[in-house]
């Protein structure tokens, strides 16, 4: 079996017990309150963040793994696995990416024979994470890095994203949202379908009033002809423990008590600072024939 190791970042939304059962292994991104920062699951956890979010007068900002941190990690990495494989967070949404393959390039310089891979994932948090456990598996089944690659980047597309929003307040001050369509959002209580495509977070449509959306949402994942409802399958990921409790029972009410649900991670600082507490998503996944990313 060959030696590959496989790297994610925060942005992964990965959970714990994914990253111990296959070894994974993760580079934070840093969380700016003001001046004060924190590595991203060391300084700070996502309950932490949700509190400090919720009482700070600005705005929390993300930075990317700090250059000389980056390349110390993936050097080390390099010296003892036969190849590293890093599943990054989309290049449409972060210079994570770039940072990688300039920190790539100089390990290159140093080290001609190292293999050292860097998967532009055009997604976020369980997307990711999901991604990164089959590529483990793939290792545990003797692939070769090119071939765990190269199927990675037709799993990684066969999920869709659905994502509800619990306030529009994150996006409107980070810029995702004007600030007079927030206004008449919060004012008419439209709450925003979210989906991730191309590598960017897109409109899917709204919903009004604040009752029964996790029904609506399961609804309109419904009326996705792409879905897989003969082998009903998802993920999620949240901010609200109680919604994913409610997520869950109506799941179940909708496609039966053994409704797979492959993972269930919570938004990490780097996508709370914009959906704050409250949010959901629902991650199914999708039919073969889907639309491939422009690797």
């Amino acid at each position: 079996m060959a030696d590959i190791k496989i790297v994610v970042d925060t942005g992964s939304d990965i959970p714990d017990e994914v990253l111990e059962k296959y070894d994974i292994g993760i580079i934070s991104f840093i969380t700016l309150f003001g001046e004060k920062q924190y590595v991203q699951r060391r300084d700070i956890t996502n309950e932490e963040f949700l509190d400090m979010q919720e009482s700070f007068d600005g705005i929390p900002r993300s930075s990317q793994t700090p250059y000389g941190d980056m390349y110390d990690y993936f050097k080390e990495q390099c010296e003892k696995h036969d190849s590293v494989i890093y599943f990054a967070l989309s290049s449409a949404a972060s210079g994570q990416f770039q940072t990688a393959n300039l920190v790539r390039q100089e390990i290159l310089e140093e080290n001609p024979n190292a293999k050292f891979y860097i998967f532009d994932t055009y997604k976020y948090s369980l997307y990711i994470s999901v991604t990164a456990a089959h590529a483990a598996e793939m290792v545990k089944a003797g692939k070769s890095a090119e071939e765990i690659i190269e199927e990675c980047k037709q799993y990684i597309v066969s999920w869709r994203c659905y994502l509800l929003v619990d306030t529009l307040e994150y996006l409107k001050k980070g810029g995702r949202l004007s600030k007079t369509a927030a206004f008449v959002g919060n004012l008419l209580d439209i709450k925003p379908i979210l989906t991730i495509e191309n590598g960017l977070v897109e409109n899917l449509g709204k919903f009004r009033g604040k009752k029964k959306l996790i029904d609506k949402l399961i609804d309109k994942i419904k009326e996705d002809e792409d879905v897989d409802f003969d082998n009903p399958e998802f993920m999620i990921v949240e901010s609200d423990k109680k919604k994913y409790e409610e997520a869950m029972e109506k799941l179940k009410e909708n496609f039966g008590d053994d409704v797979r649900i492959t993972m269930h991670g919570e938004f990490s600082p780097l996508i709370a600072t914009h959906v704050g507490r409250g949010a959901l998503a629902i991650i199914p996944r999708i039919k073969s024939g889907f639309k491939p990313l422009p690797w």
